[in-house]
């Protein structure tokens, strides 16, 4: 029979994996498409944000032609968990033609590699390592500070940065240098050379704006999971857990609103360099209809607006539903907060312990105090300093 390949995305923390994902599956011809979410948060945004339902998959389970692999899934139980979603995949009418595989950023990549070719009714098509340009310019000088050098780095969390990197780009069949767009072509081609240099086995492509397509992989060579194996042993990167040590995961939920100038505050203060990720949704006092997706990856913050709260779609201000309408609306608010109603913050952290216990701790006090709740209820109006101007990318 043959195989069904599987293309497994892996990189560093906030370098694209999840942008270009979404904008692959897009395709037509993806859209029978396996995907498999490995995610060191037990919050799952990503699968969350590759389903497209509004029930995203248990952890651990296949549901549809998703898998959430969270937390204990994506490191002690990986290879068991992975089993069973392929073996799920394997079951799927129409067949799946391919699996997309998107890793966590702090993947060891030998243990994932390892776990998605157990099963031999698969087989691995590209192993891709994602590199965000703009991160690799200002924190890893283009690339040079991949190269293991003793004095490359004064701060610790960016050593350690560079070593989870460095040890996936070891294993890349492919290196995906994204974000382009943001710095000039003579740095671009400065970072390709060193890339080159790091791993000179690797192709690399060039992606702005997600516009690296898959079938543009297709002249790209399969990689030899045997000598994959062998630089793994050589380089002794065989390691017992699936996620590199001392990255962790820290979830904050409250359905309380930040306060506009109190989370800017936070973000010049306490943003740390050892605060690899943050990501989730949340609200802001200020702008009380809009569900926001918060995605920060080293000095680098975006904010996507998603569409809008229920509980505020439901006060009808526009007249433009039906009073049937607003009663169904109300009927799926009536077990939500009653104040808040939908509105809610689900942020992932994920860092060094210092780093991420400091810029949490500075995201509770940015939330709303009581007294800030009452006057946004009586519509009081907040300084607001994030941007207003959207940017539309298709």
């Amino acid at each position: 029979m043959k195989k069904i390949p599987i293309v497994a995305l892996c990189g560093f923390l906030g370098s694209g994996k999840t942008t270009l994902l979404r904008r692959w599956r897009r395709e037509e011809a993806l859209q029978d498409a396996a995907v498999l979410v490995h995610d060191l948060s037990e919050f799952g945004l990503d699968v969350e944000l590759l389903s497209g339902d509004d029930a995203p998959p248990a952890q651990g389970h296949l549901q549809g032609r998703v898998a959430a692999l969270h937390g204990v899934h994506a490191r002690d139980q990986l290879q068991s968990s992975v089993a069973n979603a392929l073996e799920g995949i394997a079951q799927l009418d129409p067949p799946a033609p391919l699996v997309l595989c998107e890793s966590t950023g702090a993947a060891k990549p030998w243990p994932l590699i390892e776990a998605l070719t157990q099963d031999d009714r698969f087989s691995l098509r590209h192993f891709l390592v994602t590199v965000d340009a703009l991160n690799l310019h200002r924190d890893f000088a283009d690339g040079e500070g991949l190269t293991g050098k003793p004095d490359s780095f004064q701060d610790p969390a960016l050593r350690h940065a560079a070593e989870v990197l460095a040890e996936q780009l070891a294993f890349a069949s492919m290196i995906v240098l994204t974000k382009i767009d943001m710095l000039s072509d003579s740095v671009v081609n400065t970072q390709v050379r060193w890339l080159q240099k790091l791993q000179p086995h690797a192709a690399i492509g060039l992606s702005a704006h997600a516009g690296l397509l898959l079938p543009q992989l297709e002249g790209v060579p399969s990689p030899n999971t045997a000598e994959m194996k062998g630089r793994a042993q050589n380089l002794g990167l065989m390691p017992l857990t699936a996620t590199a040590d001392e990255i962790e995961s820290l979830i904050l939920r409250d359905p309380r609103p930040f306060h506009p100038e109190r989370l800017h505050q936070a973000c010049q203060q306490y943003l740390g360099t050892g605060l690899y990720r943050t990501k989730g949704f949340l609200w802001l006092a200020s702008r009380p209809d809009q569900v926001l997706l918060w995605q920060q990856s080293g000095s680098q913050i975006s904010l996507e607006m998603t569409g809008f709260w229920r509980a505020e779609i439901a006060r009808n201000r526009d007249g433009t539903l039906t009073d049937e309408e607003v009663e169904i609306l109300q009927q799926q608010l009536h077990r939500q907060h009653p104040l808040f109603g939908d509105r809610h913050n689900e942020l992932t952290l994920i860092g060094l312990k210092a780093d991420r216990d400091r810029f949490y701790a500075a995201l509770e006090d940015a939330l709303c105090t009581d007294e800030e709740v009452l006057a946004w209820r009586n519509g009081e109006t907040f300084s607001d300093p994030w941007p207003t101007s959207i940017r539309r990318v298709v």
